[in-house]
């Protein structure tokens, strides 16, 4: 995103000329900059390491094929992304599926569409890994997720590391399985993962996590296992506002050197750090309004549209769409569902009249992703801007669309 002349440009395209041909809300997404971010990680990687996209940061088949031609692996947390990724032409052997909850019914189809791997995040899930592959009478790859008991100091629900998360596998656990798979010809470890957390602005965490499952990987490979990748997760942070955003180069820079003497193939799974900068959510100021001393500029986006900032308090950049040359004031942005919390931005400087637009910025991860049909709002069309070639990625829901599953 760039100003020109007091124009906010996706690219090559004002952003004010998009709001009135497709109307708002709207998502927007600049193909360069998805493609910018991915290519800092793959210029650092070495030959045989895998850049793992976490597919929940943004799901748009679009955007997932988007990042298969520029060679992406995936991270998919449920049997729906896997199903997305495969539609996407995604790679099957650059397919890790991760996440605590994963039914017999997503497993089978994991394991009979022979992806890279499948993490265990539990004894129980384990036995029912087992029980599939014998009932299929088929060998599954398999990750072993650590708990390192690592805090990152972001906000407590992206947290994933802490030993009170409800995520990966402690010592105890990891020995178990070891025992049980050592003589077991139908579940191959053949990976040790982890993941601490999102937006993470200090690469250390990561290293220090790097260290846990390094020391757990050397001791299965002494029990026999043949283990060829350390999956160090993702959660590399970008800047919402003032905080240091991570840096792909000096991870992994530190993560080449921690593993000079090591034969070990590393998987990364960044999510946030390769669509967050990429995509913005522009609305329409539908009314100026006088609370006491507030003042609020009432905007057609909600929180159904933009869950982050009632969700994580989260602070996202608010850009006019087109300057105007009028006094700047203070305002509340507040959208339309009936909830005291859809607030998305506060107290932001601003020079705004009615019918104006906004841009409210860095919501490429966890934006459209987390729409919802709250208040029976329909989603927002999602768009693609190429140089100067606008693409529709996923059109406008209609009120067909909303009701469409009920009888």
């Amino acid at each position: 995103m760039k100003e020109v002349e007091g124009q906010l440009l996706i690219e090559e395209i004002p952003v004010i000329d998009i709001a009135k041909e497709y109307g708002t809300p709207l998502f927007v997404y600049s193909y360069q900059e998805i493609t910018n971010n991915f290519e800092k990680y793959k210029e650092e990687i070495r030959e045989d390491d895998l850049i793992c996209y976490a597919v929940k940061a943004n799901s748009n088949l679009h955007i997932l094929r988007l990042l298969s031609e520029l060679g992406s692996g995936f991270d998919v947390v449920s049997g729906n992304e896997l199903r997305r990724c495969l539609l996407a032409g995604a790679d099957k052997n650059k397919i890790v599926f991760s996440g605590v909850a994963k039914s017999s019914e997503e497993l089978k189809y994991a394991i009979e569409s022979d992806i890279l791997s499948i993490n265990i995040e539990s004894l129980g899930e384990f036995e029912r890994i087992l029980d599939i592959s014998k009932q299929l009478n088929k060998r599954v790859n398999c990750a072993l997720r650590i708990n390192p008991d690592i805090t990152i100091g972001s906000h407590k629900y992206i947290e994933t590391g802490s030993k009170t998360s409800k995520f990966g596998l402690d010592s105890q656990s990891v020995t178990r399985i070891s025992e049980h798979t050592q003589s077991n010809e139908l579940i191959n470890i053949t990976s040790v993962a982890c993941h601490i957390g999102s937006q993470i602005s200090n690469e250390d965490l990561i290293l220090k996590s790097l260290d846990c499952i390094k020391e757990i990987a050397d001791k299965l490979i002494d029990d026999g296992h043949k283990i060829e990748f350390l999956d160090i997760g993702g959660g590399l942070g970008i800047q919402y506002k003032d905080e240091d955003r991570g840096d792909p180069k000096l991870l992994l820079e530190k993560v080449k050197d921690h593993l000079k003497d090591k034969n070990y193939k590393i998987i990364l799974e960044p999510g946030r750090s390769v669509v967050g900068t990429a995509g913005i959510l522009v609305t329409k100021v539908e009314y100026i309004k006088k609370a006491g001393d507030k003042k609020f500029a009432i905007i057609d986006a909600g929180m159904n549209d933009l869950i982050r900032p009632s969700l994580y308090q989260a602070w996202h950049r608010v850009k006019e769409v087109e300057q105007r040359d009028i006094e700047v004031e203070m305002y509340d942005l507040a959208g339309p569902v009936c909830e005291t919390g859809d607030i998305l931005a506060k107290e932001r400087e601003l020079k705004i009249l009615p019918d104006d637009y906004v841009a409210i910025m860095d919501v490429g991860a966890y934006g459209s992703v987390m729409t919802s049909n709250y208040n029976s709002r329909l989603r927002p069309i999602e768009l693609l801007v190429t140089g100067d070639k606008v693409q529709v990625i996923r059109k406008r829901e209609s009120f067909n669309d909303l009701i469409s599953l009920e009888t």
